[in-house]
């Protein structure tokens, strides 16, 4: 009896039976490790003859165990279903990763390749997330001019990413993005951080005269960085402007400024003169006042009655009494005219 595999190969010792002709004979396939029978001879049982016999048990590789290939994540969870290898004993076996969107194989297992045991296998390949596609930060002014240069991130598939504005001198955020903060995915993203100027320090303007005494409310002007300003100087009454500061116009700045107008008095020169108020005595008529010559009572020589030196001017009662006289007799005169030249017209 002989105990060999598919190629011939004896795997056990041979073994020989004898007996008397015609009498019985009946064979086993012996138990050799890692092997079991692929035929069963049909010699396997007979009688002796008077020819010898050759009876072959012919054996094949024993089954293997099976090999378990996993598909899972960093902590264990599968990602795709696992696949069972089978073969013979010894038989070798091979196993590849499979493509599974999002992921990348982060280790490839030592057993990946191997041969089939008696004992059970498994080789688990271990992904991570894949790269997810970059995420740029932009800085820029409401007219998409660069004010800081642009920041590209990285990280996995579904991975989360935070972004923040960065300060930027004479700049403040004016929009904050939808998307500053997120996940990164498998198309590329932009971050884009939107800046208008920051507010200028303030101007104050104010109108003094040149003692620095305040001659109108100052006014404070606010604006943004860079910003120009205007400043114009006020109608005062009864002051002049002396001159215009150098920074009546000018550009708002990081330190706060101080526009002084300085006023001097206003000339009278051209100013026409006021009356003063009459006095109440003043609307009255004045009434003449009638005054009786004083009398001289020293006796005055006759022939000094012409002498110029010696003559008496009237009093200014008696020149008032002198005129009425003579107009009362002008009047009496031309009314009896008039009287006379109606009468000669009548006849």
């Amino acid at each position: 009896m002989k105990y060999e595999d598919e190629k011939g190969n004896e795997l056990a010792p041979s073994e020989k039976l004898s007996g008397k002709l015609d009498a019985p004979y009946e064979t086993t396939a012996k138990n050799i490790v890692g092997w079991t029978v692929k035929t069963t001879p049909n010699n396997a049982q007979g009688v002796f003859t008077d020819k010898e016999q050759t009876v072959t048990y012919v054996y094949e590789k024993a089954d293997g165990a099976s090999v378990t290939v996993k598909y899972e994540d960093e902590k264990g969870n599968e990602l795709a279903p696992s696949e069972k290898l089978s073969g013979k004993l010894d038989a070798p076996y091979e196993t590849t990763a499979k493509n599974i969107a999002g992921w990348t194989v982060k280790t490839t297992p030592n057993n990946a390749q191997g041969t089939f045991t008696d004992k059970e296998q498994t080789v688990t390949y271990v992904y991570e997330k894949a790269d997810g596609a970059s995420v740029t930060v932009k800085y820029e002014d409401d007219k998409g001019n660069e004010l800081a240069p642009s920041e590209k991130r990285s990280g996995k598939l579904d991975a989360p990413y935070e972004t923040t504005a960065k300060n930027i001198v004479g700049w403040t955020v004016k929009t904050t993005p939808i998307n500053a903060q997120g996940t990164f995915t498998d198309k590329e993203q932009t971050v884009t951080y939107v800046y208008e100027k920051a507010d200028g320090a303030s101007v104050t303007v104010k109108y003094e005269d040149d003692k620095g005494n305040e001659l109108a409310p100052s006014e404070i002007l606010s604006g943004k960085l860079d910003a120009p300003y205007e400043t114009t100087a006020k109608n005062i009454a009864g002051w002049k402007l002396v001159a215009a500061p150098s920074n009546a116009e000018g550009k708002f700045t990081a330190k706060e400024q101080t526009v002084v107008y300085v006023y001097k008095k206003a000339s009278d020169k051209n100013k026409p003169s006021v009356p003063k108020k009459p006095d109440k005595q003043g609307d009255k008529k004045a009434k003449p006042t009638k005054k009786t010559p004083k009398k001289n009572y020293k006796n005055t020589p006759k022939n000094q009655k012409n002498d110029p030196e010696k003559i008496h001017l009237p009093s200014t009662g008696d020149v008032w009494m002198d005129s009425a006289i003579y107009i009362l007799a002008g009047l009496s005169a031309l009314i009896a005219g008039a009287v006379l030249i109606r009468r000669r017209k009548h006849v």
